[in-house]
C-alpha cells in the first residue's frame, strides 16, 4: 500500500508558530533553515527556530532544508557546513531529513548536478544519513539532479508527480487557498516517528 501523507513546507513568510497547521490533516513539515549566497553572506530563517519548536510541540514530524546558491564544489561543501551548523544549533541531530532545495535558475549553469552531489556529500560527512533533494520535475526529467538519495517533486497542477521513484510530490502552493505549499509523502519519510 502507498502512503500519501500530507506534509508542509514553511519559510519565514509564514508565522513563527506553525502549529495550527496540524488542523489541516498535515503529519509532517519542512522548516526553511538556511540560503546560500553568491555574495558570501548566507542566510538563516529567524523564524527557524519557533517555527520547528511549534511544530514539535503539536507532534508534527519536523525536518529542514537548506536554499542552494552553489557555483561549485567547494560552495556547495561549505554551504552544507553552513546547513549543518544552523541545524544543530537548532538542536536537530540524524534523525531529522536534511533536504537540498536546488532550483534556483541561475544554478542550471554552475554544473549543479556534481556541486549538489558534493553538497551531500558533506552533509553525510557530517554525520546526517537522511537526505533528500527538492525541485521541480523538469530538473529531474533533464538529469540535472541525483537521484540517489529521496527526491521530492515540485509539479503542481498536475495529475500526478510525474517522476519515477519520487518519495514525495509537492503538489500545490496554495493549499485549501492557503499561502502553503502542501505535499504527498509517498514512503513516510517525511511523516512517519523519527525522532
Amino acid at each position: 500500500m502507498i502512503m500519501a501523507n500530507l506534509f508542509a513546507d514553511v519559510s519565514s513568510y509564514q508565522a513563527s508558530d506553525i502549529a495550527a497547521i496540524q488542523t489541516l490533516g498535515v503529519l509532517g513539515v519542512v522548516v526553511k533553515a538556511t540560503e546560500g549566497s553568491a555574495t558570501g553572506t548566507a542566510y538563516q530563517n529567524p523564524k527557524a527556530l519557533t517555527q520547528t519548536q511549534s511544530a514539535l510541540a503539536v507532534g508534527l514530524q519536523t525536518h529542514l532544508y537548506h536554499y542552494a546558491r552553489y557555483t561549485s564544489g567547494q560552495d556547495a561543501r561549505n554551504e552544507a557546513d553552513f546547513f549543518s551548523e544552523y541545524a544543530q544549533a537548532l538542536g536537530f541531530n540524524g534523525d531529522c531529513v536534511l533536504v537540498a532545495d536546488v532550483e534556483d535558475p541561475t544554478l542550471v549553469t554552475t554544473g549543479v548536478y556534481n556541486n549538489t552531489v558534493a553538497f551531500l556529500q558533506r552533509l553525510r560527512e557530517l554525520g546526517w544519513t537522511k537526505l533528500a533533494v527538492y525541485s521541480m520535475a523538469s530538473w529531474f526529467w533533464a538529469n540535472r539532479l541525483p537521484t540517489n538519495d529521496a527526491i521530492w517533486v515540485a509539479n503542481y497542477g498536475a495529475a500526478s508527480v510525474g517522476v519515477e521513484g519520487a518519495t514525495a510530490w509537492q503538489f500545490t502552493n496554495n493549499y485549501q487557498g492557503l499561502p502553503l505549499d502542501m505535499s504527498y509523502d509517498y514512503t513516510g519519510l517525511f511523516t512517519t516517528p523519527q525522532f
